[in-house]
């Protein structure tokens, strides 16, 4: 027989992900153009999310990405499972947009999530 895999929850994927506090080292996007630090490399890992981060390094090089040091990346999953990925100059919604991308379908299970660039670094909200 088989091994079962177990699909974690939302829930359970958001305790783990706010166990990480500062990180221990930084590992490198797919194209080398961001760092990630421990919560985001264990986010694109345990989630199998690589698609995401690749996304965000895709757009480095856009003049609205570059002029902000810092940016808040949110990723929002419909009933439907299409995705909408933004980056904003402060709070989501309230501040300036700096980029949105939206896909007709993902896995993703975290349905509302945010986190941070600082510069070339992103990061969780907890490691912040």
């Amino acid at each position: 027989m088989g091994q079962k895999i177990k699909i974690k929850s939302e829930q359970e994927i958001l305790i783990e992900l706010e166990q990480f506090t500062g990180t221990t080292q930084y590992f490198s996007s797919t194209f080398r153009k961001l760092k990630l630090t421990d919560g985001i490399n264990f986010l694109r890992n345990e989630l199998n999310c690589y698609w995401l981060i690749d996304i965000i390094e895709s757009v480095q090089h856009l003049e609205k990405v570059k002029e902000n040091s810092f940016i808040v990346w949110k990723i929002e999953v419909d009933k439907d499972k299409k995705f909408k990925v933004s980056g904003w100059c402060d709070t989501p919604y309230e501040s300036d947009l700096v980029y949105e991308q939206k896909g007709n379908y993902t896995d993703l299970s975290l349905k509302d999530f945010e986190f941070y660039q600082e510069g070339d670094v992103l990061l969780l909200k907890s490691e912040h």
